[in-house]
């Protein structure tokens, strides 16, 4: 897997952390009971190893992640228990004015990515893919929790597969 594909991933899960304010907050979720493994090789076409460890980045976090590996394929689920709806609708709002950011700081560039409105998931979410293919995500809000789900390294993947991926993972 190149260093850039490694550092994309990084950065989402650094993004995602960072989003989140570090006053008190609900106790993370488990990330890993949000997926199966066989729901997350369904989507990549290959067997997956991991999803059995959820990550927290700190005492009293209110977010957590969980990996799966097919190969190059690397999937992450964050999920971030906010506590209420309104506070989930915020960070969620918060990520997608993000993204749309990002979408314009490298407009016209090779690792440029599109940030597309995705109805029908959760209360609302958003998809953002790097325009050469190499991570395509998808944050959403459901209830006080904002789930975010991304895959890097996989190649091209039906977009309809990983919005069936989230909707399956929102709604355990």
């Amino acid at each position: 897997m190149s260093m850039i594909r490694v550092s994309r991933l990084a950065a989402l899960i650094i993004a995602s952390s960072w989003a989140a304010p570090w006053g008190a907050r609900a106790d993370a979720p488990n990330a890993c009971k949000f997926l199966t493994n066989a729901a997350v090789s369904a989507v990549v076409g290959k067997p997956v190893t991991g999803g059995t460890m959820s990550v927290v980045d700190h005492a009293g976090a209110s977010e957590s992640s969980c990996s799966y590996m097919a190969g190059m394929t690397i999937v992450l689920i964050s999920v971030d228990e906010r506590g209420t709806a309104a506070a989930a609708m915020q960070e969620y709002n918060t990520q997608l004015d993000n993204s749309h950011i990002r979408d314009k700081d490298k407009e016209g560039a090779a690792d440029a990515q599109k940030t597309v409105l995705e109805p029908g998931i959760g209360e609302a979410a958003f998809s953002y893919d790097m325009v050469n293919g190499s991570v395509l995500g998808i944050t959403a809000v459901h209830g006080s929790r904002v789930f975010t789900l991304g895959i890097v390294g996989a190649g091209p993947i039906p977009h309809e597969r990983v919005r069936s991926l989230m909707q399956s993972a929102i709604s355990r």
